[in-house]
């Protein structure tokens, strides 16, 4: 019984894990979709990578759309122009931003304070991909608005052919990725039933040995028939039931 329970057990774990892998597996297969959806003047489109930032609002599941404008100035250390006033209130403005010369995070905040939804920071002299984080917390506290990072070439690109002068526009898509709960919940699932299984077999054992307790023991009609025999010592008499009287 032991043996068949630990076997049902060690099987739930093995497929748990086994399909752990295999859908991690699938996710890497899967086709690298870019992270930013550009569409210029002639609905012409093209797609490029970015990396999401570690503070600020995630992207919405659906997407953020939004009219690409260049950093004023570029690195956007200090206050930068605002979006165009034309259309403003119903429009989504995005910035692009050059690297370097301040944090990321001071780079974000000013974009929000100029009114724009999103920024993009782009690097410089590479296309490497950075994580943008910070380590200020009361800026961090500040900071309402999503924000991705971008390879040089990237915004070479966007800057020739997707801004706002140039009749283009942008999506920000989010990156694919797993709520915990699908991987929490069948493994506290898998948990849960091993725990049962246990509890099962701690039961049956139970069961099983009371069950033999009270099969080993002699019933009433049994005792009444071993032999007595008694002894007697002084003023005291002693009854021995034997079992097997030779």
């Amino acid at each position: 019984m032991l043996l068949s329970i630990g076997m049902l057990m060690l099987s739930a774990t093995q497929i748990y894990t086994i399909l752990t892998v295999q859908l991690f597996a699938f996710l890497n297969l899967l086709p690298v979709e870019a992270d930013i959806l550009a569409y210029n003047f002639e609905n012409a489109t093209q797609t490029f990578d970015d990396l999401p930032a570690r503070f600020g609002y995630r992207l919405p599941a659906e997407g953020l759309k939004g009219f690409l404008i260049n950093s004023k100035p570029e690195n956007a250390c200090e206050p930068i122009a605002p979006p165009p006033l034309k259309d403003n209130s119903s429009n989504t403005f995005i910035v692009l931003i050059r690297r370097l010369d301040c944090n990321f995070d001071i780079k974000v905040l000013n974009a929000q304070r100029a009114g724009y939804k999103a920024a993009v920071v782009h690097n410089v002299d590479s296309d490497d991909l950075i994580s943008m984080g910070s380590n200020d917390i009361e800026v961090l506290k500040k900071i309402d608005i999503p924000s991705v990072f971008i390879g040089e070439s990237s915004a070479n690109s966007l800057k020739e052919d997707f801004t706002y002068e140039k009749g283009g526009h942008i999506v920000l898509i989010p990156e694919f990725s797993l709520p915990l709960e699908y991987y929490l919940i069948p493994f506290l699932i898998i948990v849960g039933i091993c725990l049962i299984l246990i509890v099962i077999f701690m039961i049956t054992k139970f069961v099983q040995d009371r069950h033999r307790a009270r099969r080993n023991r002699l019933r009433k009609d049994q005792l009444k028939k071993l032999p007595i025999h008694k002894f007697k010592k002084g003023k005291w008499i002693f009854l021995v039931c034997v079992n097997n009287p030779t």
